[in-house]
């Protein structure tokens, strides 16, 4: 009875065995399917969530109110679980990306060059030439046809037989590379524009008045004009503003937006959603020093006391007050018993309640644009009534990586598509009338490579003056310079 020995490779270390299992992780097609299809559910919550979705199912299913409260309180774009989904799957992009290098590499610059009788005569694309040359005049003609379609030609002998392989634009396979980079910018981009980008969808802005973006930057918007149009029932038919961007106080763009019309400027967007008016009040003191001087921007709300008598407030901190202004009712005539104020053009119902801690008290009365009056140690006055245009601001960071990576997707689909990699395989052989040249195009389902494949067996059936036996899949008579098949092979010396 014989001994075997084994000899037994030294056990890898567990620092090892962790890296090896997380790169498996990443890798995993499982895995990515799992972490795109959560993705996928976090971006549809993220999405209803601006709809009146949530509410209706709160509405249908009453016990779903707190889930439906949070649903809307949860902002999914701007959360870390929606960051660490996006990073997940820029790791594992990049960790596919790198594990595929040494793959790509070796077709490019080591490939395979022998291949097999059977592996030819099982293909179901092929073309064989039977002729009176020798092998090497054979080979040195098929070379030749190769390298005038701009094919890089690479042989080697195995016994009496030489292998051929062929390929065009093998570097074109790179184009992989620069594609699969940009998707794991847009996924760095999505980061960054969630963390660090913001719209401030209510941007209120009296003809005017010039107010800061803030949220970190230096930029300032000044509402220089604002105008409209109304259909003969009412409504605003057109409005748009005249604006101007300042950044770090200098002027940079001076634009008109309107609804459909917005303006950019570097990563930050303006947008026209609405417009309305707003009342220019002064509060003083007793002593006439100013607590506070600004436009209140009426129409946020309507009034608890008359539902068409737009309103607006604004906390004076100065004075341990907030000041609530309500303009006149829009609608008279729609529910006029509702209509408690009475208030006439050109007038504001005004009411001062104090703000915790604040020792002031409540205070209400009617004022007259242009009309003063004292109010429990304070003085307050409507000095005018003004337009405001109610903005967007956008402002994402992340759009300077957007753009290099839409450069890098559009490039590395344009080279990959549009420089496709071309194989051929082929072996020649002797025989006792001559040389047998035997060539296979490695595009199982690629048509235009085969189309391409019979353009080289075309010329070189020119070039030998011999006619070959082809072999074509089923609706190849579509395809263009397709050489016919001959009903028998025939040569020529």
């Amino acid at each position: 009875m014989t001994n075997a020995t084994a000899q037994l490779s030294p056990s890898r270390s567990p620092m090892e065995m962790a890296i090896d299992r997380v790169w498996r992780y990443f890798c995993s097609v499982r895995a990515a399917i799992a972490e795109i299809a959560f993705l996928a559910l976090l971006v549809l919550i993220g999405t209803l969530r601006g709809s009146s979705v949530p509410e209706s199912l709160a509405n249908g299913v009453p016990f779903l109110r707190p889930l439906v409260d949070r649903w809307y309180a949860w902002d999914v774009f701007r959360s870390p679980v929606f960051a660490a989904v996006l990073a997940l799957l820029a790791i594992a992009i990049a960790v596919c990306t790198v594990n595929r290098v040494p793959g790509i590499w070796q077709t490019i610059n080591h490939p395979r060059i022998r291949t097999s009788h059977g592996y030819l005569n099982g293909a179901d694309t092929s073309a064989t030439f039977n002729t009176n040359s020798t092998t090497d005049e054979l080979a040195g003609s098929y070379e030749a046809t190769l390298r005038e379609k701009r094919f890089r030609v690479l042989t080697e002998r195995i016994g009496t037989d030489t292998h051929v392989y062929a390929d065009k634009n093998r570097y074109a396979r790179m184009g992989t590379f620069p594609f699969h980079l940009a998707l794991i910018l847009l996924l760095v981009g999505g980061i960054v524009g969630a963390q660090y980008g913001f719209r401030e969808r209510e941007f209120i802005l009296p003809v005017g008045d010039t107010r800061a973006v803030g949220h970190g930057t230096d930029l300032s918007i000044e509402l220089v004009r604002f105008q409209d149009s109304y259909t003969p029932l009412g409504t605003a038919e057109e409005f748009e503003s005249e604006i101007i961007i300042y950044d770090g106080g200098e002027q940079v763009r001076r634009e008109t937006i309107s609804p459909n019309d917005p303006v950019s400027y570097r990563t930050a967007t303006v947008y026209q959603t609405s417009l309305g008016h707003g009342s220019n009040m002064r509060v003083t003191d007793d002593t006439g020093v100013e607590l506070y001087n600004g436009t209140v921007d009426v129409g946020l709300f309507n009034f608890a006391g008359n539902p068409d008598s737009p309103a607006g407030y604004v906390e004076i901190p100065a004075a341990g007050v907030t000041m609530t202004v309500v303009a006149p009712d829009i609608e008279p005539f729609n529910a006029p018993e509702l209509d408690t104020l009475q208030l006439k053009n050109g007038q504001m119902y005004v009411m001062l309640q104090p703000l915790a801690g604040s020792d002031a008290g409540p205070q209400e009365f009617v004022i007259d644009q242009g009309q003063s009056i004292p109010a429990g140690g304070l003085t307050v006055s409507f000095d005018r009534e003004v337009q405001w245009s109610l903005l967007q601001v956008a402002y994402n960071p992340g759009i300077p990586i957007f753009a290099i990576a839409s450069f890098l997707l559009i490039g590395g689909l344009a080279v990959t598509f549009y420089f496709p990699l071309r194989r051929i395989r082929a072996v020649i052989a002797p025989g006792p009338q001559g040389a047998t040249l035997t060539a296979v195009p490695l595009a199982k389902r690629d048509w235009s490579g085969k189309r391409e494949f019979f353009q080289t067996v075309a010329a070189l059936e020119s070039g030998l003056g011999v006619t070959p036996r082809v072999k074509k899949p089923a609706g190849s008579e579509d395809w263009e310079h397709v050489p016919a098949t001959p009903s028998a092979p025939s040569s020529t010396g």
